[in-house]
């Protein structure tokens, strides 16, 4: 009987273009089922934004149905607003579907990144823990399951983008970015690496029409409704407009060292043009490096500039290293020495939300918390720098090498 059993375990099945052992498929049943039984457990918690913006948002749907959709009321991107509409026309708790569609959004985002894991390593075994590891990262569970959040959507967006970018299916990786965008205009923390694909040939600039396409795809229903056109344009100006009482919303970046409080406009504006001149000073040393971008590459971009772009941008929030992390754990699992900064990250996270659902100070300090997520920045930074400038991947001197896919 047990070697029937030890036999059975042993056997492999194949899942579309996936196979594994029973026993690995019975492994990854039982974290699914896991991390939707803690996911179900944390339910019925009702967050300040939940009471205070989505319920209201809600009910202006469920009153005038699709036409509300003219108001403007809301001040998010117009594709959220339609999958609120969708819900209004659901016979269950509106707080429930909600949470249970960005659950099931995670999951999707969890394969993606075991699929990039497995791309990048070759290791199903990595690939598999990197599932389980962001099913039950604690700001994964915060955001949506507590905080009713939905930054998973435009994570998965990117992720997707990201996936099909290292598999060379470049319209098809820009298709679903220019999506991420017209969802969350946080997106834009990691542009700059498609601005160096196209110097290093891996883009053409006619790949990029995808961004306002998806964007003007995404308004088009407000549009419709009777949403003035330019509003619409212009919502992503105004969601940047909100925010300016504190330079910085519990995210720990350059503001807690220098003073959150202080010189707001002053701020505001120095920190934009600092950002802007040191991410063209990055980007122009980063594409004329004669080095191949290979995958670990492409992944090591999305993590630098996602830090590097929020450390230094005013108005941050503390869920605004969601997509970083995310892409942090591929890291962390390509290079397993970096793991503990990966736990670092998630941390710092953490003490972000903790504070907003249960309205305390954090155990450490915002300005602790900047100067270790600078060092993580460093960290990040000199992994690129030594990648750049290491001989085993530079470029052939031809020019048709200088052109290889990832």
């Amino acid at each position: 009987m047990d070697q029937y059993v030890r036999g059975l375990l042993d056997r492999k099945v194949s899942f579309g273009k996936h196979e594994a052992k029973v026993s690995e498929w019975l492994f990854l049943a039982a974290l699914t089922a896991l991390a939707a039984a803690l996911r179900i457990s944390v339910r019925s918690f009702i967050a300040d934004d939940w009471s205070t913006y989505w319920s209201a948002w809600l009910a202006e749907l469920e009153t005038d149905g699709f036409k509300a959709l003219a108001g403007n009321f809301y001040d998010y991107a117009p594709p959220v607003m339609y999958i609120l509409y969708l819900i209004t026309l659901l016979p269950i708790n509106a707080m429930t579907a909600f949470k249970g569609l960005c659950c099931l959004l995670e999951l999707a985002g969890a394969a993606v990144i075991a699929g990039i894991v497995k791309e990048c390593t070759g290791s199903a075994q990595k690939a598999r823990l990197s599932y389980g590891i962001f099913l039950f990262l604690p700001t994964v569970i915060l955001n949506a399951s507590v905080w009713s959040q939905c930054d998973i959507i435009y994570t998965l967006l990117i992720l997707c983008s990201m996936y099909f970018l290292l598999k060379n299916r470049t319209w098809t990786g820009m298709w679903f970015y220019g999506a991420a965008f017209a969802v969350k205009l946080q997106t834009l923390f990691i542009f700059p690496l498609l601005v160096i694909l196209w110097v290093r040939k891996r883009l053409d600039l006619k790949h990029f029409i995808t961004i306002p396409v998806m964007y003007l795809l995404g308004i088009l229903p407000a549009w419709i409704a009777g949403r003035p056109f330019m509003e619409l344009i212009g919502i992503y100006a105004f969601q940047g407009s909100k925010d300016r009482w504190s330079l910085s919303i519990k995210f720990p970046n350059i503001y807690q060292i220098i003073g959150n409080n202080y010189f707001l406009d002053e701020y505001v504006g120095a920190g934009m043009y600092l950002i802007l001149g040191i991410l063209m000073i990055v980007m122009f040393y980063m594409a004329y490096q004669k080095v191949r971008v290979t995958k670990e590459m492409l992944v090591l971009m999305v993590v630098f500039f996602g830090i590097l772009t929020t450390y230094f941008i005013p108005h941050m929030h503390e869920r605004y290293l969601y997509v970083t992390d995310a892409f942090l754990l591929i890291y962390a699992l390509i290079r397993v020495k970096r793991f503990p900064w990966f736990v670092s990250s998630a941390f710092i996270g953490v003490m972000g939300y903790a504070e907003y659902l249960s309205k305390n100070p954090p155990a450490i300090s915002y300005g602790v918390l900047a100067w270790v997520q600078l060092a993580l920045l460093v960290r990040i930074g000199l992994d690129l720098y030594h990648y750049l400038h290491n001989p085993e991947y530079e470029l052939p001197a031809r020019a048709e090498e200088e052109r290889r896919i990832l």
